[in-house]
C-alpha cells in the first residue's frame, strides 16, 4: 500500500511539472544563481575602481572651511622700538622747527639790520637796533637762541606723542573663520598614475575573467543535473515498463497454472520479479525526485520542473585540434593569468616609478577675506616638485621591482602548466566523448538480440516449452542493456559538455543541444513485451546521495551495477545470454515439473 501510494504521488508530481529545457535551465542560473551573482558583483566592483583611477588624470578641486578659537589674540609687541622711534622723532622735529626758526629769525634781522643802516649810516647803530626790534618781535635778539628754542618746544612735542602711541598690533583675534578653495593637478608622477590605471582594466579583465570561470563552472554543474535529472526519469519510465511488463507475465503465470501447464513455482518466481521490479521503481522514484531537487536548488526555483532535452550523442563540427585552439584562446583561467601577467607588468612599471620625481601644478582662492591676517594673500598660484631621493630608501625601490618582476616569472611558468593541463583535459574529454559512441554503436546490435530473446522466451512460455525464470532473465537483460544504453548516452552528452566548458562556451550548450526534438512527459508503457528505451533518450542522473555509505548517486549506483560487467562492444556475452535462455529450455522444463 505504501509502494502504490508513493507512486500515485509521484505520478501527480510529475503530471503537474512543468517543462525545461536545456537553454531555459542555463538562462534561469545565469538570472537566478547567487554564486553568478556575486561573481557579477565583483566584476561591477572592478568597474567602479577602473573610472576611480582614470579620475586620477584629471586636477583635484576641494573646497574646505573651518572656524577656529585660540586661547588669546595673536598681537605684535613693537614697545622694545618705542624709545629709540621717540628719540629718532625728536631729533628729526628739532632739526626741523631749528632750521626753520633760524631762517625766520635771521630774515627780520637782516631786514632791520639793513633799514637802520641806511638811515643811520653806522654800522654798530644798525646792529643795535636790529637786536632790539628782533628782540621786541620774537623775544630774543639772537636768531640762534630763538631757533634753538623753537627746535627744543618741536622735539619735546614730537617724543611726546611717540611715548603715548601703543605700539603693540593685533594680527588675528582669537575666533576666526577661513574658506578656501584649492586645486591640485598631477602633471607628472613617473607613471605612477599611468601604471595604476593600466592595472586597474587588467583588473577588470581578471574579473571578468574570474566570472566566466565561475560561470563556466556553475552552468557545467547546472548541465549535469539536467541530465541527471533526465536520466532519472528516463530510469523511472524504463522501471515502469518492465514492472507492466512483469505484471502482464505474472498475469498470465496465474492463468497457466490454473490450467495446470505450470507448477506453483513458477507462479512465486514471477511475483517475486515483480516485488523486484516495484522496490526498483520505487527507487527510482525517489532517485528522480532527489534529482529534481538538485537542479531546483542550482536554478532557485521550486521543483515542479520536468527535463525535456533528450539526452543525444551530439554530433561535433570540430576537430580535436580546433577545440584545442579554442580552449587555449578561450579558457577563463588561462584569460585570467594573461591578465595577471600584464598586471605585474604595470606592478613593475610602477615600482619604478618610485625613482622619478613629482611634479604638480596647484593654485587656490580664499573665498572668505576678513579674517586674513596681513601675512596671508588672497590667492596664489604655483608648482610644486618632490623628490624621495633613493639614497636611504633605494632598496625598498629595487626589491619592490625584483618582487613585481619574481611575479611575473611565476605567472609565465604558471601559464605554461595550464595550458599543458587544458590540452589533456580536452584530450581526456574527447577520449570519453569516443569511447561512450563506440559503446552506443555496439549496442544497436545487443539490444536487437536481447528484443528477439525476450519475445522468444515469451512465447516458448506460453507454450510450455520456457520456465517462467527464462522470461524473467530475458526481462531484466533486456532491461541492463536498456541501463546501459542510456549510461552511453550520458556519458557522452557530459564529455561533450566538458569540451565546451574547457573551450569556454559552456553558455552556448542549449542552443547547440536545440536542434534535438524535445521529449514529452513520462507516461506509463502499455503492457506489452517489445518494450525499448528509445537510443535518443535523455538521461540524467540525481543528485548527489550517499545512500548506503556510496559517494554516487542511487541513479549511477543502479546503472552500474545493472551494466554489463564488460563493455558492451564485445556482443559475445549479451549473444551468450541470448542464446543461453533458449539452450537451457528443456532442463529448466524438466526441473520444474
Amino acid at each position: 500500500m505504501k509502494k502504490c501510494l508513493l507512486y500515485i504521488v509521484s505520478l501527480g508530481a510529475l503530471a503537474v511539472a512543468s517543462p525545461l529545457t536545456l537553454q531555459e535551465a542555463i538562462d534561469m542560473a545565469k538570472s537566478n544563481n547567487s554564486q553568478i551573482k556575486a561573481e557579477k558583483a565583483k566584476v561591477e566592483m572592478a568597474e567602479s575602481g577602473r573610472i576611480e583611477a582614470r579620475s586620477r588624470f584629471l586636477p583635484k578641486v576641494s573646497l574646505s572651511a573651518s572656524v577656529t578659537k585660540i586661547n588669546d589674540p595673536i598681537t605684535i609687541d613693537l614697545s622694545s622700538l618705542q624709545e629709540p622711534l621717540s628719540e629718532i622723532a625728536g631729533a628729526s622735529a628739532y632739526s626741523k622747527a631749528y632750521i626753520n626758526a633760524y631762517n625766520k629769525a635771521s630774515a627780520g634781522y637782516k631786514q632791520a639790520y639793513e633799514g637802520a643802516l641806511a638811515q643811520t649810516g653806522s654800522d654798530e647803530m644798525a646792529k643795535a637796533y636790529a637786536e632790539n626790534a628782533l628782540k621786541e618781535k620774537l623775544g630774543t635778539g639772537s636768531p640762534e637762541t630763538f631757533a634753538q628754542q623753537s627746535a627744543d618746544i618741536y622735539s619735546d612735542a614730537a617724543k611726546k606723542k611717540i611715548d603715548e602711541s601703543d605700539f603693540g598690533m593685533k594680527v588675528q583675534d582669537d575666533v576666526f573663520f577661513n574658506a578656501r578653495v584649492t586645486v591640485v593637478w598631477p602633471i607628472f608622477t613617473g607613471l605612477k598614475i599611468y601604471s595604476a590605471y593600466d592595472a586597474a582594466k587588467e583588473n577588470v579583465n581578471a574579473r571578468k575573467a574570474e566570472f566566466d570561470m565561475a560561470q563556466n563552472a556553475i552552468l557545467m554543474d547546472v548541465t549535469t543535473k539536467y541530465f541527471m535529472l533526465r536520466l532519472a526519469e528516463e530510469l523511472t519510465v524504463l522501471r515502469e515498463t518492465t514492472m507492466k511488463n512483469l505484471e502482464g507475465h505474472l498475469e498470465r503465470s496465474k492463468k497457466l497454472e490454473e490450467g495446470g501447464q505450470i507448477s506453483k513455482a513458477e507462479r512465486l518466481r514471477a511475483e517475486v520479479a515483480l516485488a523486484e521490479a516495484q522496490n526498483a521503481l520505487e527507487d527510482a522514484l525517489r532517485d528522480q525526485s532527489l534529482a529534481r531537487m538538485a537542479l531546483a536548488s542550482l536554478l532557485h526555483t521550486d521543483t515542479s520542473i520536468s527535463a525535456t532535452t533528450p539526452v543525444e550523442a551530439p554530433e561535433l563540427d570540430r576537430s580535436l585540434e580546433e577545440f584545442k585552439q579554442m580552449a587555449r584562446e578561450k579558457h577563463p583561467g588561462l584569460r585570467q593569468l594573461r591578465t595577471e601577467r600584464k598586471r605585474s607588468h604595470d606592478a613593475v612599471r610602477a615600482a619604478r616609478a618610485d625613482w622619478f620625481p613629482t611634479v604638480a601644478l596647484f593654485g587656490y582662492r580664499e573665498l572668505y577675506t576678513k579674517d586674513l591676517t596681513i601675512l596671508e594673500p588672497e590667492w596664489a598660484v604655483g608648482a610644486k616638485a618632490q623628490w624621495d631621493l633613493p639614497i636611504l630608501g633605494g632598496a625598498e625601490s629595487r626589491a619592490k621591482v625584483t618582487s613585481a618582476k619574481a611575479m611575473e616569472r611565476s605567472l609565465v611558468s604558471k601559464e605554461e602548466q595550464t595550458l599543458d593541463n587544458i590540452n589533456l583535459l580536452v584530450e581526456k574529454r574527447w577520449r570519453e566523448m569516443e569511447h561512450a559512441k563506440s559503446r552506443l554503436t555496439s549496442l544497436v546490435k545487443t539490444r536487437e538480440l536481447a528484443d528477439e530473446a525476450l519475445r522468444s522466451q515469451t512465447r516458448a512460455y506460453e507454450a510450455g516449452l520456457a520456465t517462467g525464470l527464462d522470461v524473467v532473465d530475458a526481462e531484466l537483460s533486456l532491461s541492463r542493456l536498456q541501463v546501459a544504453d542510456l549510461k552511453a548516452h550520458y556519458d557522452a552528452v557530459v564529455a561533450w559538455l566538458g569540451l565546451l566548458e574547457a573551450a569556454g562556451e559552456i553558455e552556448s550548450a542549449g542552443s547547440l543541444m536545440g536542434k534535438a526534438k524535445p521529449v514529452e512527459a513520462p507516461a506509463a508503457t502499455e503492457n506489452t513485451v517489445e518494450t525499448a528505451v528509445p537510443a535518443d533518450s535523455a538521461a540524467a542522473t540525481p543528485a548527489d546521495s550517499t545512500a548506503n555509505g556510496n559517494t554516487a548517486t542511487p541513479a549511477e549506483q543502479q546503472v552500474a551495477t545493472e551494466a554489463p560487467a564488460q563493455e558492451p562492444a564485445n556482443q559475445t556475452d549479451a549473444a551468450k545470454t541470448a542464446d543461453s535462455a533458449q539452450k537451457e529450455t528443456s532442463a529448466e522444463k524438466t526441473e520444474a515439473k
